[in-house]
């Protein structure tokens, strides 16, 4: 019977260190909250933060919204360019609306970029 309890033992015996860590039970239940957002097992979510730092997690909201704006700013160029192919010409306020739309484009996205920093720091 022991020579079977020492074979279970080694079969389940891991290599490498136990380390033994002690959370507050508000802390360990926002590590739960954590592992299981990021479909983790505690033991590999916690190994997963402690090798490669603080996961952030992001908010595509921003992204999905610069998408639209740079879809709707594609359709703009679309547009003019059918325009100038018919008429030989564009007029200077479809010009300076793709513009306007295109500096706001790069107004977002310096933004986004700026707070994706901060987050990340």
């Amino acid at each position: 019977m022991e020579e079977q309890v020492q074979k279970q033992k080694k079969k389940y015996k891991r290599k490498g260190q136990r380390k033994e860590v002690l959370f507050k039970d508000d802390e360990w239940e926002v590590v739960k909250r954590n592992a299981e957002r990021m479909n983790l097992s505690t033991t590999k979510y916690i190994v997963k933060m402690s090798l490669n730092g603080n996961s952030v997690p992001q908010d595509f909201f921003d992204v999905a919204e610069l998408t639209r704006q740079l879809s709707r700013i594609g359709t703009n160029i679309n547009q003019l360019a059918r325009k100038a192919n018919t008429i030989n010409n564009i007029y200077a306020e479809d010009y300076e609306r793709m513009r306007e739309e295109y500096a706001h484009l790069c107004l977002l996205l310096k933004q986004k970029i700026s707070m994706l920093r901060r987050t990340a720091a």
